[in-house]
């Protein structure tokens, strides 16, 4: 199966979502559905549109938001008529932040909004003992470049103020092709005590380990939902310094609203990575207020069935 999906998929980008609204005709038409809930505007919403309307009218249809598929692509013209043509078959959402619920009404979203929470699902790990954040000495950074990842902007905002980090190892954790690039030439060019680790080279654990190892999680994106990375930054006690181009909610930003860094200040990372720094007392208040904020978002098992038993209009789920 691993072999064939990735020629399906390439397949179905071709035919513009043809192959899987085949797939979803066929099994809707060999049994009744009562829930049909997609992930992601772009590859699970826009296929529900070629199916014939009485077909798809048994099933309630919900939606999860990931990433960009409302945020980014509401700017292509051609887009926005998709996701309004989709969201007119939806019944519910389930918003990762306050934004994504706003974009869907102001393109005709009429269904109800439902509970927030990240469509990555919420993380439950316990940190065991961990070290003081004034105590730290690594600084992780998304390492993602491509459409929407900004390392690189990060990389030379680091630059500027390379000769206050050398007592940092700065990790960059799934690094795409051309940020690696940009790691080597540092590497021979600089300062900076960069440790790279491309895509899927860090188990979960390790990640976490990490984290719990660093002072200061950053994180720039032209575009992105809420981030997975954030949250699990954010409970093993790393500071983070994100673009606020995520769906972040606000009683998350309020807790310190510059660390949340507009479009237009992202070559002032550095500049506010030292302000932070400068203040020890500060550093330890901020770790403990956002960790905080993340373990008053988990969601236990039994509390998120009954959030989407109610919502699917089901007694229960076992």
């Amino acid at each position: 199966m691993a072999f064939l999906s990735l020629p399906i998929w390439l397949m179905d980008r071709f035919l513009g979502g043809k192959l899987r609204a085949l797939i979803l005709r066929v099994l809707l038409q060999l049994r009744q559905f009562d829930i049909v809930h997609f992930h992601e505007m772009q590859s699970g919403g826009y296929p529900l549109t070629r199916l014939p309307a009485d077909l798809l009218s048994r099933s309630k249809v919900f939606y999860t938001p990931y990433g960009s598929d409302l945020f980014w692509f509401q700017n292509d013209a051609k887009h926005l008529a998709k996701i309004r043509q989709t969201l007119r078959l939806v019944d519910g959402i389930f918003p990762e932040c306050e934004r994504d619920g706003n974009l869907a009404r102001q393109s005709g979203f009429q269904g109800q909004l439902l509970t927030s929470m990240p469509a990555a699902g919420t993380l439950q790990f316990d940190v065991t003992e961990p070290v003081p954040v004034s105590g730290r000495t690594k600084i992780t950074v998304k390492g993602y470049g491509g459409t929407w990842g900004r390392a690189i902007h990060v990389l030379h905002a680091l630059e500027t103020i390379q000769d206050h980090l050398l007592g940092f190892e700065i990790h960059l954790t799934s690094v795409t092709k051309d940020v690696s690039k940009e790691i080597r030439r540092l590497q021979s060019s600089s300062k900076l005590n960069l440790v790279s680790h491309p895509k899927f080279s860090l188990s979960s654990d390790e990640m976490r380990a990490l984290l719990q190892a660093s002072k200061f999680h950053i994180a720039l994106s032209a575009s992105d939902g809420f981030p997975a990375s954030l949250m699990e930054a954010l409970l093993c006690g790393a500071i983070p310094i994100q673009s606020d181009t995520a769906c972040l909610p606000d009683s998350l930003v309020e807790i310190s609203p510059e660390n949340f860094v507009s479009t237009e200040n992202w070559g002032q990372i550095g500049v506010v990575l030292l302000s932070l720094e400068a203040d020890p007392k500060g550093l330890l208040l901020l770790s403990a207020n956002f960790s905080e904020w993340a373990r008053k978002q988990t969601i236990e098992p039994e509390q998120f069935r009954s959030i989407i038993s109610k919502a699917y209009g089901i007694a229960s789920w076992n």
